[in-house]
């Protein structure tokens, strides 16, 4: 039987169908016989070497033998026979005893000859009888191979009919012996094409091996892997099968696999990769590695490590150490930043597992990398808020204490120590002050702290300053809004600031009550771009109880003027009741 393929795939796995391919079968009870040593008609088989040899001689030396005797008989013969002839011819030129010893000599010639002739008879039935053994031994030798082999083998004529096959055949077509021989092959014939095309074809080739499909006797449909042999003897073909149904299933199981796994991979947002837990290169990535990283995969082919190139220059050692750790810890977790070629950043969280051996030994390393940027901005912005609600917290904190403070005590003193020192807990400076307005322009220095001196306080007689003399402390009187300046060289009338000509950072903030400047809180550096929009906005913040406490102190101050006042006039009126009343006791008393 010989089948064609529908598609080659490749070299065979159907080891050992070289020798098989060598079996000649008879259809009519003969040998079952290597082809390259079955005689056609009129020549003798030959024993093959090994099997059957006679022990101690060898094939050639005994032919030679034969073939020297025979020669040497028939050289006998033929020299009885020519002295025969000379004797019945020349008979009357010889005396009778010439005569009697030439008939004596050919009388000795025939039986020497008659003993080689036997001999030579002898030879040939003992070689005759060894070539038969050793062939009867290679008969069954082959028929054992033919019988036993786990492939199926099926003898076919030049139409295809089938005229011999073995058990495995029969077991492979799901059929008796009696329905398949005689019956042409097409009848289990699956193919894709036509049966006879395919046939002719492979006369043509003389050989072939591929894959094709047969239809069982008990109707299913088998894929099966064959080898098949045109005229190994005229008008005799092989073919050897083998079921491959179970390993086609496995290729379409594996095939399918491949499918849901390539689904997954090129799907899921997630890098998906692979390395050599050796070499650390890169064997596979999916597509996800493009839309994360900014790179092709392309590169990873041409350079398995420039993934490396990826990681952030600061992440970099720190990543690949622990990723040469993995191989012997068996884990990997890590958030490293990545840099895409558009020189954006980017956050990675990357986990990897080993792959191990049938030794154990980590060979591998797989894993997934996933773009959490968002998550950590977000985080960030989380903690940025928590660090805002942190301030604001401490803020609101120091405002309660600073304005619980203020209203503790009504004294100046006491409220100008206390927010100057709150003053500096909120805005860090080199200088703080507390100007206060004296009349519309004329103001004076009532506090001052400046680091070198934290404690110092000014003499009874403070410091005055005419807000005429600076355009900057006319321009916060006149606007009553705070003013910040970050770099003091900037401005061109600074130099002439007395008083403040050697800052190079200034934070002015008016302290507002009842619509009336009350005086400023000023903050002073030698550095320059020390202040910035939130120390404005925490001096302004704390500008306003603070107004509120010094107006009260002053009302306070000025009650206790009243106060002072009103009890020395009742002191005197007193004295002056007193007086009268004594006034009074004399004139009675006169």
């Amino acid at each position: 039987m010989n089948l064609v393929l529908d598609r080659k795939i490749g070299s065979s796995n159907l080891a050992g169908h070289s020798s098989l391919e060598k079996l000649t079968l008879s259809m009519h009870g003969h040998s079952i016989l290597p082809s390259n040593e079955v005689g056609f008609a009129g020549r003798r088989p030959l024993a093959p070497k090994g099997h059957g040899a006679m022990p101690g001689h060898d094939k050639s030396s005994s032919e030679r033998q034969s073939q020297r005797w025979m020669r040497v008989g028939s050289v006998l013969i033929g020299f009885a026979a020519l002295v025969l002839l000379v004797t019945a011819f020349g008979a009357h030129l010889y005396s009778g005893p010439l005569s009697s010893v030439l008939l004596t000599l050919v009388f000795i010639t025939l039986v020497i000859a008659i003993c080689l002739h036997a001999r030579f008879l002898l030879l040939a039935r003992r070689e005759q009888h060894e070539t038969a053994n050793a062939l009867d031994a290679t008969e069954r030798e082959y028929k054992s191979v033919f019988d036993n082999a786990l492939d199926g083998i099926l003898i076919l004529d030049d139409h295809g009919v089938c005229l011999q096959a073995n058990p495995a055949a029969l077991a492979l077509l799901a059929t008796d012996r009696d329905a398949l021989l005689g019956q042409s092959i097409e009848k289990f014939f699956a193919g894709d094409r036509d049966f006879i095309v395919a046939w002719k074809r492979f006369l043509d080739r003389t050989h072939e091996h591929s894959e094709t499909r047969v239809s069982r006797g008990d109707g299913r449909t088998v894929f099966v892997e064959y080898t098949a042999k045109a005229n190994f003897l005229p008008g005799r073909h092989m073919t050897v099968l083998r079921d491959i149904s179970q390993r086609k299933q496995a290729e379409a199981a594996l095939r399918e696999s491949e499918e849901r796994f390539q689904q997954m991979a090129n799907n899921i947002q997630e890098i998906f990769w692979m390395l050599d837990a050796e070499s650390m290169k890169v064997l596979y990535v999916n597509p996800a590695y493009e839309t994360i990283t900014g790179r092709s995969c392309e590169s990873l082919s041409q350079d398995p490590k420039s993934y490396e190139d990826v990681i952030h220059a600061e992440d970099r050692v720190r990543v690949l150490s622990r990723l040469d750790e993995s191989v012997r810890t068996g884990q990997f977790d890590e958030e490293f930043r990545i840099v895409r070629p558009d020189n954006t950043t980017h956050w990675v969280w990357v986990r990897g597992f080993p792959v191990r051996d049938a030794l154990g030994i980590v060979w591998r390393l797989v894993g997934t990398a996933q773009d959490v940027t968002l998550r950590k901005l977000a985080e960030e912005q989380m903690a940025r808020n928590l660090d805002m609600a942190e301030a604001a917290r401490a803020e609101a904190e120091a405002f309660r204490k600073t304005s619980l403070a203020l209203t503790q005590d009504l004294s100046m003193d006491y409220v100008l120590d206390t927010l100057l020192q709150s003053l500096l807990n909120l805005v860090p400076c080199e200088l703080a002050q507390v100007i206060l307005v004296e009349t519309d322009t004329r103001l004076f220095l009532a506090r001052e702290v400046q680091k070198c001196e934290p404690n110092r306080r000014l003499p009874r007689s403070p410091a005055t300053l005419d807000a005429r003399d600076s355009r900057f402390l006319m321009e916060i009187l006149a606007t009553k809004q705070s003013l910040l300046i970050t770099n003091t060289a900037q401005e061109k009338e600074w130099v002439s600031f007395k008083g403040f000509s050697h800052l190079r950072s200034w934070l002015c903030v008016p302290l507002v009550a009842s619509q009336r400047v009350l005086g400023f809180l000023s903050l002073g550096d030698t550095r320059g771009h020390t202040f910035t929009h939130e120390h404005l906005r925490l001096a302004k913040s704390l500008a306003i109880p603070a107004a509120v406490a010094i107006q009260n102190a002053r009302l306070y101050e000025q009650a206790e003027i009243f106060r002072t006042e009103l009890e020395q006039r009742l002191a005197d009126l007193q004295q002056a009741d007193e007086a009268l009343g004594k006034v009074r006791e004399g004139r009675q008393l006169s």
